[in-house]
């Protein structure tokens, strides 16, 4: 698991760190829109187009995503934000579901294509569409590097402890990823009283792991910091004191050093940095040694649903691809992309363990399956029985020949 791709040195932490996810869904843009392109030009179809639509997938996708994610999961991770409507803005912290963002760019891809690049609706989207699949296929890498979308546990019957994997693919994530905190949760990991950590509402989890890797990281230098800069304000108000200071003259002293004092405290009951070395004195450890304690500990071995839709994705656009080229009938690329991935994605829910099962005992997005699926298929229906084989739109390009250059004219030889 590396959430954080690389760092880029000289800027605040919060912009420094570049996150696998982001970079890996920038590749699949890049690449996919490349393809499509290609495509287009084999076909005589516009590539300028192809790059739009590209560019609204690209924005119209992230938008979907999020606003799906925010839908399901408000109650349990917005609403008990201190600025919950600020806080659906932050998308660094993960939170993207894949089926909002086709749900949004279809019709947006739809509307831009009929009204204002005024062109076939159905070809575009043929074109298109086996780059959806492969955009799908490498954003899911970047899900596996986060942690997120992990499978169920997968474990031998017949190992006593419950350890050993069922499959030799299976993976164990490291300590304080989501799949291990949701298996402290559901009781299926144990982890000793050193890294159980006890939050103001009661409920215990596992101390997180970017608390220990800012302890580690600060190896107490903040604290000291700050507690040289209490006792010198401290000092130059005894100093004022002792010297028969008046008020006025002691009034700034006074406020240096509340301000230090408050600084302290804001370490102290706020600071990642200080929670963790705070649990680690308290059991008698430095923060290194209990963070190698925590590395230890790791997840039950889960299947790597990430990448099994990763694989799923590159055969579905291997697969529309070689249809795309075999087609009798424009728009019949975007229905079996919702066919098939429906089917794909409702076998795929039964194995990831981070859904819940909130929808009439189905996962949201296996719900959602079940629409695309049948959506799939009156498209099908649609361009067989009511549309004509080739749309009237899909008109080849053609590109506005440059004016001949006009040679200068000729000068006189003179003599």
């Amino acid at each position: 698991m590396h959430p954080t791709m690389f760092r880029i040195p000289f800027l605040p932490e919060w912009l420094a760190d570049i996150k696998s996810y982001g970079v890996m869904m920038m590749i699949a843009f890049l690449t996919g829109i490349w393809l499509a392109c290609r495509r287009a030009e084999k076909v005589q179809a516009n590539p300028d187009i192809v790059l739009n639509l590209g560019f609204i997938a690209l924005v119209g996708g992230v938008i979907g995503s999020r606003a799906m994610y925010v839908l399901h999961y408000w109650n349990e991770r917005f609403a008990n934000q201190d600025h919950p409507f600020l806080s659906i803005f932050d998308i660094r912290a993960g939170g993207l579901e894949f089926y909002g963002g086709p749900l949004l760019v279809i019709p947006a891809v739809a509307l831009y294509t009929r009204y204002i690049a005024k062109a076939s609706i159905r070809w575009y989207l043929d074109i298109t569409m086996p780059s959806l699949a492969w955009g799908l296929a490498i954003t899911r890498i970047g899900c596996f590097l986060n942690g997120c979308c992990w499978g169920a546990i997968c474990v031998d019957a017949h190992d006593p402890a419950h350890e050993r994997a069922a499959v030799p693919w299976a993976v164990r994530f490291p300590y304080g990823s989501p799949a291990m905190a949701q298996h402290y949760q559901f009781g299926e990991r144990v982890i000793p009283k050193e890294l159980i950590y006890v939050l103001p509402t009661g409920e215990s989890i596992p101390l997180p792991r970017d608390y220990l890797e800012a302890a580690v990281a600060d190896d107490g230098g903040t604290l000291a910091e700050l507690t040289r800069q209490r006792a010198a304000a401290h000092e130059r108000l005894e100093a004022a004191v002792k010297s028969g200071a008046d008020e006025a003259a002691q009034r700034p002293l006074r406020a240096r050093l509340e301000q230090a004092e408050q600084a302290l405290a804001r370490y102290h009951t706020g600071s990642p940095a200080a929670l963790a070395r705070q649990q680690a004195e308290r059991f008698g450890l430095t923060p290194r040694q209990l963070a190698d304690l925590a590395a230890s500990y790791r997840s039950k071995p889960v299947h790597p649903t990430q990448l099994y839709e990763t694989v799923t994705g590159l055969l579905l656009c291997w697969l529309l691809t070689r249809l795309f080229y075999y087609r009798e009938r424009h728009g019949i690329i975007g229905a079996w992309f919702l066919i098939l991935y429906a089917v794909a994605r409702f076998l795929l829910e039964l194995l990831r363990q981070d859904n819940p099962l909130d929808v009439g005992g189905l996962t949201i997005s296996q719900a959602i399956s079940l629409g695309t699926f049948l959506t799939g298929w009156l498209w099908l229906y649609v361009v067989h029985y009511r549309l004509p084989p080739i749309s009237p739109r899909a008109a080849p390009v053609v590109y506005e020949e440059a004016p001949p250059e006009k040679s200068p004219p000729r000068r006189k030889a003179r003599g």
